[in-house]
């Protein structure tokens, strides 16, 4: 009997179902009915047996197998949203920011100004370009304008060319300041060389483009000057300048050859316009006809081009010691009544202070007399006081002593 029993225990505990074979064969211990679990390894995993008597791991977290629903809240895996889905809702879709282009200041300022030129090419309309151009601000733009005015003219007929010096000239100052322009016309030097590969006729084109914005008085002499120390001599833009200097300005009459170049213009010239001003002023010298010397100023119909005869009017104070309590009277009043803006007036005297080293030439005491001008301009209320911060010879001007003398 004693023997049939331990023959019976050792079948059972050699038995493949037999629980304590299954533990000893994942590591675990039956003791005391209690079940130990090794602190690691894989026998910490949990082990379930199957009706069959197959041993199966269990999920961790209870999440199931094969065949299961899964755990409660199991989002480790994304969830696919689809849309042909009877309860599909937009709203569950993940949610993404709109991604937009952020445009660019100065490439929207290009494309608007290419429909200002466009529009004047074929209107012909001066004020209407000058308004559009007001209305699109950013002046620290305007170099670009400059340059994509000229740049599209120099691919067009000799009159578009003519059009486009007639609206520089009618924006200078008041819309356009001499700085931009100046500007404007360096990038078009800086870009002679690309010109040139599409516009085989480039550097004579711009080069009497650059001479003309000379006659014209938008640009200094002295720009010539300054620009080609800035340029490579074998570059084109360099070139343009050579030939706007020797086949251009110094030929005899160049002046009224250069303003014929293209057909000349339907508007009046810069040069008529000097012209009728210097004739202008000429006789309110002689007659002193303050009124009269108004009504001619407003008849021109240039209010883009008074700077010149603030310019003009100046010089000729400076010619004659005579003359200057007259055309401080008719600078007074033409600026009172609004007939000169006090931008032109900025501009005249802007201009004549660019030109004081070869106005020397002529009048050695040009600069004194035009130091004790400005302080005098301004104490009578018909240049705005801000001249003597902005001026080139601020240094020397609108000090309280001069004030003191002028006043005196």
């Amino acid at each position: 009997m004693k023997i049939a029993t331990e023959n019976a225990e050792n079948h059972i505990s050699s038995s493949p179902k037999s629980p304590s074979a299954l533990l000893s064969d994942h590591g675990l211990k039956a003791f005391g009915g209690v079940t130990k679990v090794p602190a690691s390894g894989n026998a910490g995993r949990q082990v379930r047996r199957t009706h069959s008597g197959k041993v199966v791991r269990v999920k961790k977290d209870g999440a199931g197998g094969k065949g299961t629903w899964g755990i409660l809240f199991d989002t480790d895996r994304d969830l696919l949203i689809d849309q042909k889905d009877p309860n599909y809702d937009s709203g569950e879709e993940p949610y993404e920011l709109p991604v937009t282009d952020i445009a660019d200041p100065l490439d929207e300022y290009k494309k608007s100004v290419v429909s200002v030129i466009e529009e004047y090419f074929r209107n012909d309309d001066i004020g209407a370009a000058a308004s559009d151009l007001r209305e699109l601000g950013s002046s620290e733009y305007h170099p670009y304008f400059v340059k994509k005015l000229i740049s599209m003219a120099m691919d067009r007929h000799d009159r578009e060319k003519e059009m486009a010096s007639v609206l520089l000239s009618a924006l200078y100052a008041d819309v356009v300041s001499a700085v931009r322009i100046s500007q404007g016309f360096f990038l078009l030097l800086e870009s002679a060389d690309d010109f040139a590969v599409d516009i085989p006729d480039a550097v004579d084109v711009l080069a009497l483009f650059t001479a003309r914005a000379v006659v014209d008085d938008i640009l200094p002499p002295a720009f010539l000057t300054r620009a080609k120390k800035s340029l490579t001599e074998s570059s084109k833009g360099h070139l343009v300048l050579r030939t706007a200097e020797k086949s251009y300005l110094s030929a005899p009459h160049h002046a009224e050859l250069i303003e014929k170049r293209w057909g000349g213009s339907t508007h009046v010239t810069a040069d008529d316009v000097r012209k009728k001003i210097a004739n202008l002023l000429k006789e309110y010298i002689e007659n002193g006809d303050t009124s009269e010397a108004c009504r001619c100023i407003r008849e021109l119909g240039v209010p883009f081009y008074h700077h010149e005869i603030v310019k003009r009017g100046l010089i000729l104070a400076m010619e004659a010691r005579s003359a200057e309590p007259l055309i401080s009277k008719l600078l007074m009043e033409a600026a009172e009544e609004g007939l000169i803006s006090s931008s032109q007036m900025f501009k005249g005297f802007a201009r004549l202070e660019e030109s004081l080293d070869d106005l020397a030439l002529d009048i050695p005491s040009a600069k004194t007399m035009f130091r004790s001008l400005v302080p005098m301009a301004i104490t009578e209320g018909w240049l705005d006081a801000s001249y003597c911060k902005d001026s080139a010879m601020n240094g020397d001007l609108c000090d309280g002593g001069d004030q003191e003398k002028v006043r005196r």
